[in-house]
């Protein structure tokens, strides 16, 4: 639920007593809900003379920075026939052919661009000042984004470069996920332009129109009034004056699904529409229900959606109920009501997602749910634990006021303004929240459930619901019942013959892939009349030829109608609408509290802390390593990670131990429960006290992340459930089973991503057979025993393997406290493997089998090698079989671990990491925190840290390379970027580029890419460069300090004896690492890399009908090729050093950031 005030949107509010549930609740009179809203009395709108609107609002965070937006009232519905995708290409245009937004490159500015269906949207982010000039930057950016949007050059050189870039963007986007995102707008919307106008456009149109066009669809769009500027900065600005809006188009007319008008008893449910594709994977059933959005204006208003939110989160409680049971027949269950400015409308979504021969079962499940709810409502118990949490959660999140980005205040009042909401200063929000909820009534969220979810609850019996109204039309909350507008299905072509999907790619929900974003044709399945609407697109109306294809091998077709679903949606079972027996019971305080009183806490500790970090160090008698950094990042909350040592690197090769911890920790986190407890009464407890937690593993670790609220024992009480999970984690054979069929069905799918599969295949010719670093094949999956996954991942929890990193706005004695009694205590898993309090599902072990369990157990990191195929494995092609053509590269080769193993002894950056003092001076003399010189602190010699600080500096300036050549001046992709795989404790790493682009020129953008990675020791890196990459990794740093997922990160593996360099000096030293790193220094890890033919790997992908597309590879058959060399030709050497030219004079920041465009 998207709700518009502090309900939902993580911001600030004022600090009020929490809402007791022990409290009666008091109604609310029908004059008090009429009150209006007060709008944020911060928030400034300035009309211009020529009726351009400019939104100010200050904001303190992060400092010194401001973010400002100017949106363009005009996007993809504005286009006619003709001019499909032509607002998208104006936005690239003016968007990367403007000057004046070069000239914030290198001064910390991040730059950017999309398009969506009402919308064009250019915005900044910029520090206060400009580094080079002194001069306050606002005025500056304010003048680039009037360029922008008023003063387009429109070039032809640009136009052409952005042509061929929307044409790249189209096909590096044009993916599954986007295809399902077509068709479930395509029938949503199909009464108007948003189920045909996507933003990508056509490409055939794309490629016709001349400069006059672009030029005349430019200017129109940009004269006033459709313009607004949006601006949030540390405080109000004189310079805000410049920009602003005001929007007069006529509204996209909808068939609503509610609302007055509405015959309910001559309304016929809506057909299915199904879509089928062999790359589908999942049995995936949306049901929509289309209704105007109500402006949040009123109390009312606010109480409504809070009551929606109720609803939301007990369907979700009841229907996760569900899925714990043996064998579920669905995979997710999932209701939303959600605003959409993009789309101008409110949409009601039931999803319902399976294996392909569970549909029905999970059809059942998800209709019987809705029904009960619809029909029962919600208890008093629910209402009042819901309402508790709710409360806080907004107190909680509201407690942020002071440390809200403004990127996210300035998204909230946008989409506020554009929906008609009240932008509500939080602290009201909050207030005003807590003065509704404490009167709603359960028989009134009943009543609201009535008309909300009649929906779905009534698919086919819309009859039935109009003579339930007539009978009982109190029993409806205003506007009254609500009826379906679409169903869509999307199936996989083919599953196996158990009914289990056959390879394919997950398809997704509405509206994820749309913005800025690319068309592709979705006329197959589409009943004529829409057809006809996707006509041209180059498909020739159908989505695929799987019907005369034969059947891959193993695989059967999935048949299913339209008139099966439907009459399985319509279908009413004798206890639809009997109402669940309900968990009554939380896991308590008191009872979790007992599995610690049995154990005396540790009380010898050792402590270190740093001044200049900020950062404490702990270690407890039992050997648990704490590190903990107080922050007000979000007021009143906490996060914590716990990893344990070994994570994959420790899996064994073979049958019954490969995937055994990977598959494991996936296991214990769909068991979701500990000690003695029931999964329910977990999550109930979770719900009082606001924790969200994760289990998961990587390469190097397993991790447990939460995140609390820190009042009301939210700490203690996250601290409890770590007690619990090392000392009593529930293992089920039922959660087991859920957790090999995930890693088989991700497996299964890996054969139809194109991105996915050419990735795995580079990791294999790099790493061999050995699927250490890759997902578990669904052999390896199979051969899993519930005693092996346990052994391997018990294994990894000994408390002196476990190191816990706390980051948050609490009190460090309390925090103390609590990690001695809870963490103190704990004695590991394996001491208490006899007692009855562990509860294991039963399951059958023989001798063998509890041989094979032993034999996954591993206390050692497996060492990685790096293979030497011949060159016709490591440089591969392939081709996926698909409706429609794509290409993508990725080139990859082996690179240098991201933390040195530190100085040599008498070298203070690593003397805190040996003997534990914090305020130890260097060898120099230089006192620590002071700021050091180049001639007494030598960068690449006693810096821990410098690995980190170069990688990261090199590759802002690779990827600012890459940008300006392959993409921005030979126009060979979209898309392209380096990227490092570093690790802390593992003495590897790797690295990679990925492009994409149309397969008839993938293998030259691969090549131009290759020849930026081999023209970095011919063309010399400038201090210009540096400079620039330097200012923009110190800008993200700012910014990620404000985060205490940064701080996490960080603090990770900090007291490993693993990772000896890395200490808490290193951490406080990292700017000043930043601003001493010097161009040689680049040159000298750069030495690291080897860009031969013989050192690299590539692989490249291309899907579509035609297996001719590409004949071969481009490296594959030449000769070796020595440093001196030649490469393979691109095709347009003279272009390629154009490009290179034009880069050392104008060079950008990197891909995406600065100089992308969405």
């Amino acid at each position: 639920m998207q709700a518009r005030s502090g309900l939902v949107e993580r911001s600030s509010v004022p600090r009020t007593a929490p809402f007791s549930a022990a409290e009666d609740a008091v109604a609310t009179s029908d004059a008090v809900l009429e009150e209006r809203l007060q709008q944020h009395k911060d928030l400034r709108i300035v009309y211009l003379e020529n009726g351009l609107r400019v939104v100010i609002l200050p904001n303190k965070a992060p400092v010194d920075r401001f973010e400002a937006h100017l949106e363009v009232h005009a996007g993809s519905v504005d286009e006619r026939v003709d001019e499909q995708g032509l607002a998208h290409l104006v936005e690239h245009v003016t968007f990367l052919g403007s000057r004046k937004r070069e000239t914030l490159l290198g001064t910390g500015a991040r730059s950017n661009a999309y398009t969506d269906f009402h919308h064009t949207v250019f915005h900044v982010h910029a520090p206060g000042t400009n580094a080079t000039t002194g001069r306050p930057m606002l005025p500056q950016v304010l003048d680039a984004l009037a360029e922008i949007a008023f003063e387009p050059e429109f070039l032809p050189s640009r136009i052409e470069k952005e042509r061929k870039a929307v044409t790249a963007e189209a096909q590096m986007m044009n993916t599954m996920e986007y295809r399902v995102d077509c068709q479930l707008l395509a029938f949503l919307h199909e009464e108007n332009n948003l189920g045909c106008r996507f933003p990508i456009g056509k490409m055939e149109q794309v490629a016709s129109w001349d400069r006059e066009a672009i030029v005349g669809f430019g200017h129109g769009t940009t004269a006033p009034p459709t313009p607004r500027c949006t601006c949030l900065s540390p405080a109000p600005s004189k310079h805000m004056t410049l920009l602003p809006d005001l929007s007069l188009r006529p509204p996209v007319r909808h068939a609503w699904g509610s609302g007055p008008g509405l015959r309910l008893a001559a309304r016929a449910a809506p057909p299915v529409s199904l879509f089928q594709h062999r790359l589908l994977q999942l049995f995936q059933l949306s049901v929509f229900c289309k209704v105007p959005v109500q402006p949040m204006t009123r109390l009312e208003d606010l109480r409504r959606a809070f009551m929606t939110r109720v609803l939301l989160s007990v369907l979700q409680f009841r229907v996760n109920a569900r899925y714990v049971e043996a064998d579920p027949p669905f995979v997710s269950i999932e209701l939303d009501h959600s605003d959409s400015g993009r789309e101008g409308c409110a949409v009601s979504t039931l999803t319902i997602t399976s294996e392909p021969g569970d549909w029905r079962g999970a059809v059942r499940v998800a209709a019987q749910e809705v029904r009960r709810l619809q029909r029962h409502g919600v208890s008093e118990s629910e209402l009042s634990r819901y309402r508790t949490a709710l409360l806080r959660d907004s107190e909680q999140l509201a407690e942020a006021a002071e440390s809200t980005p403004s990127a996210e205040h300035l998204d909230f009042v946008m989409e506020s303004l554009a929906l008609g909401h009240t932008v509500l200063d939080p602290r009201d929000a909050h207030a005003a929240l807590a003065a509704v909820a404490a009167g709603v009534r359960a028989d009134e969220v009943g009543r609201l459930a009535r008309s909300l979810l009649s929906f779905a609850s009534h698919y086919g019996r819309e009859a039935e619901l109009a003579a339930e109204l007539e009978a009982e039309p109190g029993a409806y909350a205003p506007p009254g019942p609500s009826v379906a507008t679409a169903v869509v299905a999307c199936v996989p072509a083919f599953s196996d013959a158990a009914g289990q999907h056959a390879p394919g790619t997950v398809a997704v929900g509405r509206g994820g892939s749309l913005t800025t974003s690319q068309h592709v044709d979705v006329a197959g399945g589409l009943p004529p009349d829409l057809a006809e609407r996707f006509s041209g697109e180059g498909n020739d109306g159908a989505p695929d030829d799987d019907k005369e294809e034969e059947v891959p091998e193993g695989a059967v077709r999935f048949s299913v109608t339209s008139d099966e679903i439907a009459a399985a949606l319509r279908e009413v079972g004798d206890d639809d609408f009997v109402a669940r027996p309900e968990v009554q019971a939380i896991a308590s305080d008191q009872g979790v509290n007992t599995t610690s009183s049995t154990s005396a806490p540790s009380t010898n500790a050792s402590t270190i802390a740093s001044a200049a970090s900020g950062v404490v160090r702990r270690r407890l008698s039992n050997g648990i390593a704490l590190n903990y950094r107080t922050t007000s990042n979000e007021p009143r909350a906490a996060s914590l990670r716990l990893i344990a040592q070994g994570g994959r690197a420790r899996e064994r090769p073979g049958a019954g131990a490969a995937g055994a911890v990977t598959v494991g920790v996936r296991a214990l986190s769909e068991s979701g429960t500990v000690g003695a407890w029931q999964r329910e009464q977990v999550e109930l407890f979770c719900i009082s006290k606001l924790i969200n937690c994760v289990l998961e593993t990587d390469e190097e670790h397993l991790v447990m992340d939460l995140h609390v609220a820190v009042g009301d024992g939210g700490l203690a009480g996250a601290l409890q459930l770590l007690h619990l999970l090392l000392e009593r984690p529930v293992w089920q054979a039922s959660a087991a089973e859920r957790a090999k069929q995930m890693y088989v069905s991700h497996a299964r799918g890996l054969g139809s991503s194109l991105e996915r599969a050419t990735a795995d295949r580079i990791m294999r010719a790099m790493l061999g057979p050995d699927r250490q670093f890759r997902e578990p094949s669904p052999e390896e999956v199979g051969a899993l025993t519930l005693g092996a996954m346990r052994a391997a991942v018990e294994a990894q929890l000994a408390p002196d393997n476990l190191e816990l990193s706390v980051v948050g706005d609490f009190d460090p004695g309390e925090l103390e406290d609590a990690v001695l009694k809870y963490l103190g205590t704990v004695v590991g898993v394996g001491a208490r493997r006899n007692e009855d309090a562990i509860t294991v599902e039963a399951e059958t072990v023989d001798g063998s089998a509890e041989a094979l369990a032993a034999s996954a157990v591993a206390t050692t990191d497996r060492p990685t090698v790096f293979c030497d195929p011949p060159r016709s494995e490591r440089h591969s092609l392939w081709q996926l079989r698909d409706s429609d053509a794509r290409g993508c590269a990725f080139i990859a080769g082996r690179g240098p671990p991201r933390w040195r193993a530190g100085a040599e002894e008498g070298d203070g950056a690593a003397t805190e990491g040996r003997d534990g003092v914090a305020t130890a001076e260097r060898a120099t003399g230089t006192p620590a925190g002071t700021k050091s010189t180049a001639a007494t602190y030598p960068f690449s010699k006693q810096a821990a840290a410098a690995a980190l600080v170069t990688l990261a500096l090199l590759a802002e300036v690779v990827n600012s390379r890459l940008f300006t050549t392959v993409r921005d001046t030979l126009g060979l992709t979209y898309d392209v970027s380096f990227e490092l795989a570093g690790f802390d404790r593992l003495p590897v790493g790797w690295w990679h580029v990925a492009v994409t682009s149309t397969p008839a020129r993938i293998g030259e953008a691969m090549m131009a890419s290759l020849r930026v990675l081999r023209t970095l020791r011919t063309q010399q890196i400038t201090g210009r460069e540096l400079t620039r990459a330097r200012r923009t990794l110190l800008a993200r740093q700012e910014t990620d300090t404000k985060d205490n997922g940064f701080w996490l990160m960080l603090l990770g593996n900090l007291q490993s004896p693993a990772v000896p360099g890395k200490s808490i000096q290193c951490l406080a030293d990292l700017q000043t690492m930043y601003e001493l790193a010097t161009v040689d220094d680049l040159y000298e890890m750069l030495q690291e890399f080897d860009f031969s033919d013989d050192a690299i790997f590539s692989c490249i992908g291309v899907s579509g009908r035609d297996p001719e597309a590409i004949q071969a590879h481009p490296l594959a058959q030449s000769a070796p090729a020595s440093p001196k060399s030649s490469l393979p030709d691109i095709g347009d050497v003279d272009a390629f050093f154009s490009a290179v030219k034009s880069f050392m004079q104008h060079s950008t920041t990197g891909k995406g950031g600065q100089a992308g465009s969405a």
